[in-house]
């Protein structure tokens, strides 16, 4: 570790990132992105939805112009394309092709792609093409891909819909159960990580530069038990960090809006190592959306502690507390929210 002028040891990263979710209207953006810079960031992770693609390309592209001139990268963020991480926002993909959604064994419809259905995939390969050629990024960010979470989990779980029920039947010589065994466990972590393996070589085979996987975290204590390992379809981070194409292993343990710090620390470390055994760098994410009133400086403290455990890069979602989403906001200020941010930031 390097030590500063005054004998003291310095804490180094690689890389301060902010999701910025961006604007329709490009007169913003150079503000935007001068603030940006000006915080301590290096980078930004741009989101990209089906919505930004169809309809805003020229302010995402201005987006990127302005970003790189003040010396940031730009990882792009497909979170919203066929919503296979996301449910928000809404995909013109799949309302067009409702077949294409992941189904509880329930039956219920989720709003979420599912990775299984060879429809989804080659469309989002194509588009993967085209976004790159389109926006020469200098990384991808793969963005939480799940199965879709339950509140009834695990009596209630995804997916169960006919590509699932063939694929499982195809692997296993029987039907897929409607209830979780350890045989639904393995297929549901195994269809991820194929589906993962697909999209990240071709995200690296067309110039996309490198190549980011969030993956979320979850409870290691087993207090709760929808956050337990394979809620949302991985039980085990580590042959996903094996991926040849991946050059950056992260996840997002927010915790200071339900959890303790322990639930933060436990994922970082586990996600240090990691990432460490393989020779991967490591990016962790801290939470600047869900904050309640007086917990701001809870911020600042997350990122401090991640790099202090090793992370190599730091990333906070997202930019200035995402003051527009009344989904996000528990009430606290988002301008200080944003101070913390760039406290800890510059200090690294």
């Amino acid at each position: 570790m390097p030590w500063g002028f005054d004998g003291k040891e310095v804490v180094v990263v690689s890389d301060k990132s902010v999701a910025y979710l961006g604007c329709i209207d490009p007169h913003h953006i150079e503000g935007d992105m001068d603030e940006i810079a000006a915080s301590g960031c290096t980078s930004i992770v741009l989101t990209v939805n089906e919505s930004d693609w169809n309809y805003y390309r020229k302010a995402r592209k201005a987006i990127i112009e302005a970003a790189r001139a003040r010396g940031l990268k730009v990882y792009l963020n497909m979170h919203g394309f066929g919503i296979f991480a996301s449910s928000w926002p809404s995909s013109s993909y799949l309302l067009e092709r409702p077949e294409a959604c992941q189904l509880f064994n329930t039956g219920r419809r989720t709003t979420l792609a599912c990775p299984n259905h060879e429809g989804f995939s080659a469309w989002l390969k194509d588009r993967i093409k085209e976004v790159v050629e389109e926006f020469g990024p200098d990384g991808m960010f793969w963005d939480e891909p799940r199965f879709q979470d339950s509140e009834g989990w695990p009596q209630e779980w995804a997916c169960r819909c006919e590509s699932c029920r063939r694929a499982f039947e195809t692997k296993y010589g029987k039907p897929l159960p409607e209830e979780v065994s350890p045989e639904v466990l393995e297929f549901r972590q195994e269809s991820l990580l194929r589906f993962l393996k697909e999209v990240i070589k071709v995200g690296k085979e067309v110039g996309g530069g490198e190549s980011v996987l969030c993956l979320m975290p979850w409870d290691r204590t087993g207090r709760e038990p929808k956050l337990s390992p394979g809620w949302y379809g991985v039980v085990d981070w580590e042959p996903f960090v094996e991926i040849p194409e991946l050059d950056v292993f992260s996840t997002d343990p927010y915790w200071i809006h339900c959890q303790p710090f322990e639930y933060f620390e436990s994922n970082v470390k586990e996600a240090v190592r990691l990432a460490g055994r393989y020779g991967k760098k490591c990016q962790i994410w801290v939470q600047a959306v869900w904050i309640p009133p007086g917990k701001e400086a809870e911020v600042r403290r997350s990122l401090l502690a991640a790099a202090e455990m090793g992370a190599d890069m730091l990333a906070v979602w997202s930019f200035r507390g995402e003051p527009g989403s009344h989904v996000l906001d528990l009430g606290g200020d988002t301008e200080l929210i944003w101070e913390m941010v760039k406290e800890a930031y510059r200090s690294l």
